[in-house]
């Protein structure tokens, strides 16, 4: 009976001590966790007694890693997203600002009733270009929701190009740069929806526009052992920083972009509608020449 009675003094003794140091551990642990979030550190926990569970351990370190992870993540892309809307903001700013500027002009009564109509004309086509950006950005966010579905139509991709290539004539014209288009065709139909074929179109000769130099060429060929025409925007733009890898991100920007104020949309909405499109689109960049490709079926 009383070796019985020491038995159980002594089990009763070990598990007073055994909860004394799980309570001393978890107690270091809760001070040691609270002082790597609050130091932002890369330190983890460890079993110094050795009586707490591996596993329990291992488990809060794998949520330590996840939540620094998550932490860096959300840091990067608040910063992208804050550098997203300065630049959008540039860019709608922009063709109002040109607006503004000729309708300063027309507030002079010496100028001639010819001129103020094409000033008229040149004021119209900076509101629209700035009503297609605004609807480019809102029609993006739709599109990667899922809220919209867009109609196919048998649609002439040279006409298409021609037109949108008109809507930056004065753009290129005052940087003294061009826009050449090189096709053997005349007409070649696709199956495609027409605004969304607009924004891709618009996008990339907008972006060689900011960031490259000299002549934008087009060039539209048919492939020969497939039913597909190809198409290849390209410009010179000389850019050591370029990462074709990251070029259709959605707020992917390099320093050259920031300085000419760059939403990182653009080339992102390209990819996008031309994926919807059924199309295929890639980028290159060799010898200081960016290319863009794209690859549409023929209808």
């Amino acid at each position: 009976m009383i070796v019985a009675i020491i038995a159980l003094s002594i089990l009763l003794l070990f598990a007073v001590s055994l909860i004394i140091v799980l309570r001393r551990d978890m107690r270091r642990i809760s001070l040691k966790a609270k002082k790597i979030r609050e130091d932002g550190s890369n330190n983890l926990i460890r079993n110094e007694s050795g009586f707490m569970s591996n596993e329990l351990i291992e488990e809060m370190n794998i949520l330590l890693k996840e939540s620094r992870t998550g932490k860096i993540y959300y840091e990067q892309k608040r910063h992208e997203v804050e550098q997203m809307m300065t630049n959008i903001s540039h860019d709608l700013r922009t063709p109002l600002t040109s607006a503004l500027g000729y309708i300063d002009i027309l507030k002079n009564e010496d100028i001639p009733w010819e001129e103020r109509v094409e000033e008229l004309w040149t004021i119209e086509r900076k509101l629209i270009r700035l009503n297609e950006l605004i609807d480019s950005f809102f029609l993006y966010s739709k599109v990667i929701s899922g809220e919209n579905k867009f109609e196919k139509e048998k649609v002439n991709l040279i006409a298409l190009l021609e037109e949108t290539a008109g809507l930056f004539y004065d753009d290129y014209s005052a940087k003294g740069r061009d826009i050449i288009m090189n096709s053997k065709e005349k007409r070649v139909n696709i199956l495609s929806n027409r605004e969304l074929l607009i924004r891709v179109f618009d996008n990339l000769m907008g972006n060689s526009l900011k960031h490259g130099e000299g002549s934008l060429v087009i060039d539209i060929t048919k492939c020969e052992d497939e039913p597909m025409v190809k198409v290849v925007f390209s410009n010179e733009l000389h850019d050591d920083d370029v990462q074709i890898d990251k070029i259709f991100d959605e707020f992917y920007t390099t320093d050259i972009s920031r300085t000419k104020g760059h939403t990182g949309l653009g080339l992102a909405i390209a990819k996008q509608f031309t994926e919807i499109l059924g199309g295929k689109i890639k980028a290159s960049y060799n010898d200081n020449r960016f290319s863009i490709i794209l690859f549409y079926s023929i209808s």
